[in-house]
C-alpha cells in the first residue's frame, strides 16, 4: 500500500509541473500567433493607402494566414482556460467562411444586348463591356473629344458562347489541372484551349448580331483588341490578349473567336493563375473600332510616373500605327512637356525610326522602311504636343487620377483618342530620398517610429486616461504617454497621434490606419515637450514634430492615388477588412465583453488577448507548491520564497535551494531589484499610530491564524527565462504580479495586484487610493475596489518594462506597511509625494513626526 501511494504522490508532482509547462506553451504559442496575426492585420491595413500594389493572391495568402493564427489563438485561449470560450471556434469558422465568400465573388455580368454601340458607352459600362471600351465611350460622350467609330461585344455575349459551347466548365478543370512552373505544361494547355475555342461554333443568334454590327461601321476595315471586363484596373493584363489590326469586318465572328482564344496564351494563363483568377471571373468583352491609318502615334503620360513631383507629361511618338510604340520595336521620340500653362517642351529627344507599322490596302499590316530625312523628322510638332499635353490634363482631371493614353494622329492630322486607362504611379526602385523639410524654427522632435503616415497640423491635447476620451477637441494631435484602443471614438476627428511608448502593429495604430490618421509611436519624452494647446505640425513620414504651421510640409503632403484606392481589389480588401479590423471590444470591464461579442477577427485577438493574460495571473498555487522540482530561495529579504522553473528561469536546475545569484528570469531578477532598493527598510514596520495599533490588534482577533502567519507567509514564483508569476504574502498583504519581459514589444506586459492589511478597512483603502496613483504615473491603466488594487502595464520596450518592473518591487516594499502609518489623507498625499521624489525611506515622515 505504502508503494502505492509513493507512486501516485510522485506522478501527481511530475503531473502538476507538466501541466504547469504545458499551461505556460500555450500562453507563449497565443502571444506569438496575436503578434503574427496583428502584423497581418496590419499589413492589409497599410496596402489601402494607395501606395502598393497588389493582387487577389496577395488577399487569398494574407486572409489564409490571418485565419489561421486567430483560430490558433481561440484554441490556445481555450486550452488555457478549461474550455471557457467554446463559441470562439465557431466564431472564427464564420468569419473565415463570410470572407472566402468575398474572395470567391465572381462579377455579375448585367443583362445587355450581345451589342452595345460606342455611343451608348459611358464609364459605368465597365461591367458589361469592359474598362477599355467603357472608359472610351465617356471619352467621347463627356469630353467631347475625337475616338474612332465602333461599338463593344459585350460580357453577355461571351457568356453566350461560352455556354452554348459547354467550355466554361471544361476550361476550368483544364486550367485548374495546369502547373505554372512547367512551361511545357502551358504551351500544352494552352494549344489545347485556344483550338476548344476557336473550333467551337458562335450561337446563331450572336454571329448574326456580330455581323449585323459590322455592316454599320463607315469602314470596312477594324481593329478588334480585348477589354476584358477587370482588364486595365487592379490588374493590368497588359500586353497578355490579342489586337487585332486593319482586318475586314466582314470576318468578324472568326476575329471575335481569336480575340478569346488570346485569353487562353501561355502567358495569358500563367497571369490568371498567377492572380487566382478562375476563367469565370474575367469576363471578355471586345472592342471593334473603325481602322485609323495613323501617319503618326504614340502613348502618353499624364504626369511622370517616376518622378510626380516634376509636374510632367511625357509624350512618346513614332511614324504610323502605334504598336511600334509599345513593343520597343522602333525607339520613339520622347517629349517631357511641362503641366503648367502653355506647356512648354522642357526637354525633347528625336530618334532614328527607320521603320514604321502601316496599314495594307488589301487589309493586315506591313513594314515600310522610312527614308533617313524622314525618320530623324520629329513625329509631332509642337502644336500637336500642346494639343496633346491639353488632352493629358483633361482626361487626368476628368477620371480623377493620372492617366496612361494612346492616341493616334490620322492622315488628316485629326487627333484621334484610343484609350486611356489609369497610370500607375509609384517612385522607382533607387529614387532620391525626399529633400527633408528643414524650416527656419527647428523641430521639437526627431524621432519615433511611423505607424501611420501622412502630414497634419493641429494643437496639442494631452490624454492621460481613457476616461477622458470625450474631452478630445476635433483636430486636436493626441499625445499620450501609451497607446489607447479607446481613442477610435474620435479618430474621424482627430488630425494625428503621437505617444511616447508603442507599436506599428498594435490595436491602436491598427485603427488609426483604417481612419488614416498620422500616427508616431515611440516618440519618447512627448508628453513633457509638447505643452496644451501648443501650435505643431506633425510629419509622421520624416518622424518629425515642428513648432507652429508649416504649410510647405502640408503642401508636399502625398495625395492618395484615387485610381488605385478605388480599383476592385482594393473595394474587395476594404470589405475583407471590414469582417477582420475593427474593434468593438474596447474595454474589458463591460459586460459586453465577452467572446459572443466578437464580431471581427480584431476583437477576437483582443479578447484571447485579455483573457490568456487572466488565465496566466491565477495560477493553482497550492498545487504548484507540492512539485518536486520547487526550490527555496536563500535571500536576506524576509521572504519564505519558493520558486518553480518551468524552463530557463534558473541558471542550474534541480537544487532543493537556490541562490539569487542563480536566477535569470529577466522580470524576476528586476523585482529583486526593487526589493533591494537601499531606501527600502525591511526590518520592522513603519510607525503606527494608537490608532493604527488599535486596528491591527482587531484585526487579528477576527483572524487568530493572522498572528500564527505574521511576516512568514509563504511566497511564491512561477519564471521562465522571459516569464515570471510572482504571489507574495509579506505580513497580512497579499501581493501578486504576473509578468512577460523580451526583445518583442508586443509579448511584454506587467499585472499587479495588491490587497489586504492588518488596519482597518479606512487605512487599507487609503493605501489602495495611493497604489492607484502610483500606478497611473508610472504608466499602468489601474483601478481600486476597496482595498483591492489592480493594475495592468502592456507593449513597452524591453528596457522600459525591467524599468518598470524593478519600481514595482520597490513599490511593493514601500507599501508593506505604509497602512498602519495612513492616519489621514494628508499622510497619504505625503507619501506620494516622497515615492515621486524618490524618497522611499519615508525620511519627511520622519521629519514631520
Amino acid at each position: 500500500m505504502l508503494l502505492k501511494f509513493l507512486r501516485r504522490f510522485l506522478k501527481d508532482e511530475v503531473d502538476e509541473q507538466t501541466r504547469l509547462k504545458e499551461q505556460f506553451q500555450h500562453f507563449r504559442d497565443l502571444l506569438d500567433a496575436n503578434n503574427q496575426a496583428l502584423e497581418i492585420m496590419a499589413d492589409m491595413e497599410e496596402k489601402l493607402s494607395g501606395d502598393f500594389l497588389f493582387d487577389t493572391g496577395y488577399l487569398y495568402t494574407q486572409t489564409e494566414k490571418l485565419g489561421a493564427r486567430v483560430s490558433q489563438m481561440a484554441a490556445e485561449v481555450n486550452r488555457l482556460t478549461g474550455g471557457r470560450f467554446p463559441e470562439l471556434p465557431a466564431i472564427c469558422r464564420r468569419l473565415q467562411e463570410e470572407i472566402q465568400r468575398e474572395l470567391a465573388e465572381v462579377p455579375v455580368i448585367p443583362e445587355t444586348p450581345y451589342v452595345l454601340p460606342l455611343t451608348a458607352l459611358n464609364r459605368e459600362s465597365a461591367p458589361a463591356v469592359g474598362s477599355k471600351m467603357a472608359n472610351l465611350g465617356e471619352v467621347r460622350h463627356q469630353l467631347g473629344l475625337c475616338v474612332p467609330e465602333g461599338f463593344a461585344i459585350t460580357a453577355t455575349a461571351y457568356k453566350r458562347f461560352m455556354e452554348a459551347a459547354g467550355l466554361a466548365q471544361v476550361l476550368e478543370d483544364r486550367l485548374a489541372q495546369t502547373p505554372i512552373d512547367d512551361l511545357e505544361s502551358l504551351e500544352a494547355a494552352s494549344r489545347e484551349l485556344q483550338t476548344l475555342v476557336r473550333q467551337a461554333p458562335l450561337p446563331p443568334d450572336l454571329e448574326a448580331a456580330l455581323a449585323k454590327a459590322a455592316g454599320s461601321l463607315p469602314s470596312p476595315w477594324v481593329a478588334v483588341r480585348s477589354s476584358a471586363v477587370g482588364e486595365d484596373t487592379d490588374f493590368s493584363f497588359a500586353g497578355q490578349f490579342a489586337t487585332l489590326l486593319n482586318v475586314d469586318a466582314a470576318r468578324l465572328p472568326r476575329h471575335y473567336k481569336e480575340i478569346l482564344a488570346s485569353k487562353f496564351t501561355a502567358r495569358a494563363i500563367f497571369y490568371l493563375k498567377y492572380q487566382q483568377f478562375s476563367v469565370n471571373e474575367l469576363p471578355m468583352a471586345v472592342g471593334v473600332l473603325a481602322m485609323v491609318p495613323a501617319r503618326a502615334s504614340g502613348i502618353m503620360f499624364s504626369t511622370d510616373p517616376h518622378d510626380p513631383e516634376a509636374n510632367n507629361i511625357i509624350i512618346t511618338a513614332v511614324w504610323g500605327l502605334g504598336k511600334y510604340a509599345v513593343d520597343g520595336r522602333v525607339s520613339p521620340d520622347i517629349y517631357l512637356v511641362s503641366r503648367e500653362n502653355g506647356h512648354p517642351v522642357k526637354d525633347r529627344r528625336v530618334a532614328a525610326k527607320s521603320q514604321a507599322l502601316a496599314c495594307r490596302p488589301e487589309g493586315g499590316t506591313w513594314e515600310v522602311d522610312l527614308s533617313p530625312e524622314q525618320a530623324w523628322a520629329p513625329a509631332l510638332s509642337d502644336a500637336q504636343i500642346q494639343a496633346l499635353a491639353e488632352v493629358a490634363l483633361r482626361l487626368e482631371q476628368h477620371f480623377r487620377g493620372p492617366q496612361d493614353v494612346e492616341w493616334a494622329v490620322d492622315e488628316a492630322g485629326r487627333l484621334v483618342i484610343l484609350q486611356s486607362r489609369p497610370l500607375r504611379v509609384s517612385p522607382p526602385a533607387f529614387a532620391a530620398p525626399r529633400e527633408r523639410y528643414e524650416p527656419s524654427a527647428p523641430p521639437l522632435l526627431t524621432f519615433g517610429i511611423r505607424a501611420v503616415g501622412g502630414v497634419a497640423v493641429g494643437r496639442v491635447h494631452l490624454f492621460g486616461h481613457d476616461d477622458e476620451v470625450a474631452a478630445i477637441p476635433p483636430g486636436a494631435v493626441v499625445v499620450a504617454r501609451q497607446p489607447s484602443a479607446r481613442l477610435v471614438l474620435v479618430m474621424d476627428r482627430i488630425s494625428a497621434i503621437i505617444t511616447e511608448v508603442g507599436s506599428p502593429t498594435d490595436h491602436m495604430t491598427i485603427l488609426a490606419r483604417e481612419f488614416q490618421v498620422p500616427t508616431l509611436v515611440e516618440v519618447g519624452g512627448a508628453t513633457k515637450v509638447l505643452h496644451p494647446g501648443q501650435l505643431i505640425t506633425v510629419d509622421a513620414d520624416e518622424a518629425r514634430v515642428y513648432p507652429g504651421l508649416v504649410t510647405e510640409l502640408l503642401q508636399r503632403a502625398p495625395k492618395p492615388d484615387e485610381a488605385l484606392r478605388n480599383a476592385p481589389v482594393v473595394q474587395k480588401l476594404r470589405r475583407i477588412l471590414k469582417l477582420a479590423a475593427p474593434l468593438n471590444l474596447i474595454d474589458p470591464e463591460s459586460p459586453d465583453f465577452v467572446a459572443g461579442s466578437c464580431r471581427t477577427f480584431h476583437d477576437i485577438t483582443r479578447f484571447c488577448h485579455e483573457k490568456a493574460m487572466d488565465a496566466m495571473f491565477s495560477p493553482d498555487i497550492d498545487r504548484a507548491l507540492k512539485s518536486e522540482s520547487v526550490a527555496r530561495l536563500k535571500t536576506e529579504l524576509p521572504l519564505n520564497l519558493f520558486i518553480l522553473d518551468l524552463g530557463g528561469g534558473l541558471r542550474v536546475s534541480g537544487k532543493s535551494q537556490v541562490e539569487e545569484e542563480d536566477i535569470v528570469c529577466r522580470p524576476f531578477r528586476a523585482l529583486l531589484r526593487g526589493f533591494h532598493h537601499p531606501q527600502v527598510r525591511w526590518a520592522g514596520m513603519v510607525a503606527p499610530d494608537l490608532k493604527g495599533f488599535i486596528s491591527v490588534w482587531a484585526n487579528t482577533m477576527y483572524d487568530m491564524g493572522k498572528g500564527e502567519r505574521g511576516l512568514g507567509g509563504k511566497s511564491f514564483a512561477i519564471i521562465t527565462h522571459n516569464y515570471l508569476n510572482f504571489n507574495s504574502r509579506l505580513g497580512y498583504h497579499f501581493g501578486l504580479v504576473d509578468a512577460y519581459i523580451s526583445e518583442e514589444r508586443n509579448d511584454n506586459y506587467i499585472s499587479f495586484q495588491f490587497k489586504g492589511g492588518a488596519a482597518a478597512i479606512s487605512r487599507r483603502e487609503r493605501r489602495a487610493k495611493l497604489l492607484l496613483q502610483i500606478l497611473d504615473d508610472l504608466g499602468f491603466k489601474a483601478q481600486a475596489k476597496g482595498d483591492l488594487v489592480q493594475g495592468r502595464l502592456v507593449k513597452y520596450s524591453l528596457m522600459e518594462t525591467e524599468e518598470t518592473m524593478e519600481l514595482v518591487g520597490l513599490l511593493m516594499a514601500f507599501v508593506r506597511q505604509l497602512d498602519l502609518a495612513l492616519a489621514s489623507d494628508a499622510v497619504a498625499e505625503r507619501c506620494i509625494r516622497a515615492f515621486k521624489k524618490e524618497d522611499y525611506g519615508l525620511a519627511c515622515l520622519r521629519t514631520e513626526g
